[in-house]
């Protein structure tokens, strides 16, 4: 049997069919901190929505605009923007766009989005795209981050004192902040980082080997098969037997709308494999192979 069926399964788990199981990652970085300093949307900025503005340092703020999120926690995945989602009521329609704020960071990143000026209630939604490569840098490790979400408002105060300290505030002023979880995804779903989080529950599900690859394991690598104590046959273990590593990831374990889950595909179509050439290797193919299909009383390294 030639390797043929493991690299084309091996090979869309790392394309991300298997919730990152073969990509180790490498950097002790502060998450937090670098996860900050993105700069992969318009213009240089992190953002993938509206117009990008400098940071704020030590804005006023403005109690006549309050918010609240439609969601407590959000994934990060390398590669791509995750969405900041905030409600917003401002007495004197001044919302002109969102923000966000690192733990140990003292600037607001924001964005000025179109429509929000005027409005008396709304949403703001933006992206927030996260380098392809941040993982390089920190632990590999699920890492939860305590971020701050703002609306940020058009300061309207008659005498620009917003927040009535005395003094004149900036031009734009802030909301209080919604304390939102950032969770920075690089680890696999074996992890208990993943795991434990709630979040990834439907991503990081387990699931059952399915029986179409302890066919494979029966016609291929079983004592006395074709490949039996070879190196594919301990890959085989490792990535497809019981316990593998294939059905740690809800990717691969969640079925689709007619039922069918990425599992079920992957093992289905290493049995088509297997049928052709572990057949061609074996030379009885009318006994022993019949006989490894079918009996139940063999299983993959327990």
């Amino acid at each position: 049997m030639q390797r043929g069926f493991l690299v084309y399964v091996l090979g869309g788990l790392a394309a991300g069919v298997g919730c990152g199981l073969l990509t180790p990652y490498p950097g002790d970085g502060n998450p937090a901190e670098i996860l900050a300093g993105q700069s992969g949307g318009t213009d240089g900025s992190p953002f993938n929505t509206g117009d990008p503005q400098g940071p704020l340092l030590d804005p006023a703020l403005d109690d006549s605009v309050s918010i609240i999120s439609n969601e407590d926690v959000i994934v990060a995945n390398p590669g791509q923007a995750f969405t900041v989602d905030l409600e917003f009521s401002a007495e004197n329609n001044n919302v002109v766009g969102g923000g966000i704020q690192f733990p140990g960071s003292d600037e607001i990143q924001w964005t000025f989005i179109d429509g929000l000026e005027g409005e008396e209630r709304g949403r703001i939604q933006f992206g927030y795209v996260v380098d392809a490569n941040i993982c390089d840098q920190v632990p590999p490790l699920c890492h939860k981050i305590e971020t701050q979400q703002f609306a940020v408002a058009r300061n309207v105060a008659p005498d620009g004192d917003v927040d009535g300290d005395g003094n004149a505030d900036g031009e734009f002023v802030v909301s209080k902040p919604e304390d939102v979880t950032v969770v920075l995804r690089c680890s696999s779903c074996d992890s208990p980082s993943c795991r434990d989080i709630e979040e990834l529950a439907g991503e990081c599900q387990f699931c059952n080997q399915p029986p179409a690859c302890q066919q494979v394991f029966e016609m291929c690598f079983q004592d006395g098969r074709p490949k039996f104590d070879t190196d594919e046959a301990d890959d085989f273990e490792r990535f497809f037997g019981p316990d593998g590593l294939a059905w740690r990831s809800g990717t691969v374990c969640i079925p689709d709308g007619e039922g069918q889950t990425a599992a079920d595909q992957l093992c289905d179509n290493a049995l088509d494999d297997a049928l052709v050439e572990c057949v061609d290797e074996d030379t009885d193919t009318d006994t022993a192979t019949d006989g490894a299909a079918t009996d139940g009383a063999a299983t993959s390294g327990g």
